[in-house]
């Protein structure tokens, strides 16, 4: 209940800085300023659809730039946050890259656009595009670690193993990078899914040095140990079954692999 009252501030928040910066840009002498003040209510009512539409009349009377602008990134939160139309949003934060020329404003635009494209669309290959444009931008964009990752991240899902193992190791020799820790993670499961099974065991053995986080050991032992049965290795692979018996979410599963490596390796000694 608390993270919906915070969530619920955070939005309501968002909402009052963009409309302060609305009316920032209008002419208080204009005839838009009633307008605006009005779907600034129907905002605080939280009536979105109510909001939209008067967002729309507005559009109609072609205000200044300025103030389109800001109408459209007001218009693509709503459909994003508020309405899940995330169709009808990109179309808005599209408009907005067509009329800014702002390096620093369009970045902020295309961080939206990727992020629609990948967490709500999961259309991998639009997301990677743009965070292939983000980490690009000169100088370093605040956000250049989380573009990064989620290049590396796009390409990872796209199957495109090779490439996301070449992002993630750009960001493990950095160990400030903030998703130092996760890259090393998915580097191991992008050669994982590779069937590279010594290059996964290497990079998780290497992992497991720095991870303190127990879920992500254990479920990082529990890959480690698969890829070591895959490969053979069969008394690696007990052994590191065996460390998180105890651990392991389903102990029945770790008991049923530890007896067929049991058996698997008396059977190789007869």
């Amino acid at each position: 209940m608390k993270k919906l009252q915070n969530l619920t501030t955070i939005k309501k928040s968002s909402i009052v800085l963009i409309l302060l910066l609305l009316l920032s840009s209008c002419d208080l002498t204009s005839g838009l300023y009633k307008e605006i003040l009005d779907a600034q209510q129907l905002l605080k009512e939280q009536n979105f659809v109510k909001a939209v539409e008067k967002y729309k009349e507005i559009l109609d009377k072609d205000p200044s730039k300025n103030i389109k602008i800001k109408i459209y990134l007001q218009l693509g939160d709503i459909y994003s946050i508020y309405l899940n139309d995330q169709d009808k949003s990109l179309n808005y934060y599209n408009k907005i890259i067509q009329e800014i020329d702002d390096p620093l404003r369009q970045a902020k635009v295309l961080e939206k656009i990727a992020n629609i494209n990948y967490e709500y669309k999961r259309d991998y290959k639009k997301a990677k595009s743009v965070y292939e444009v983000l980490v690009k931008f000169e100088p370093k964009l605040n956000n250049f670690d989380y573009y990064q990752y989620m290049q590396g991240m796009s390409e990872h899902n796209l199957n495109l193993f090779k490439s996301s193992i070449k992002t993630f190791d750009q960001i493990v020799e950095n160990r400030r990078h903030k998703y130092f820790l996760d890259s090393y993670y998915y580097k191991g499961l992008s050669f994982y899914f590779m069937k590279d099974w010594k290059n996964a065991i290497s990079t998780w053995k290497k992992y497991l040095r720095y991870e303190k986080r127990k879920l992500k050991q254990v479920e990082t032992k529990f890959l480690l140990a698969n890829a070591f049965e895959t490969s053979e290795k069969l008394k690696e692979a007990y052994n590191t079954y065996y460390s998180i018996l105890g651990d392991y979410p389903n102990s029945q599963v770790i008991r049923n692999r530890l007896k067929s490596l049991y058996e698997r390796r008396v059977a190789r000694k007869r």
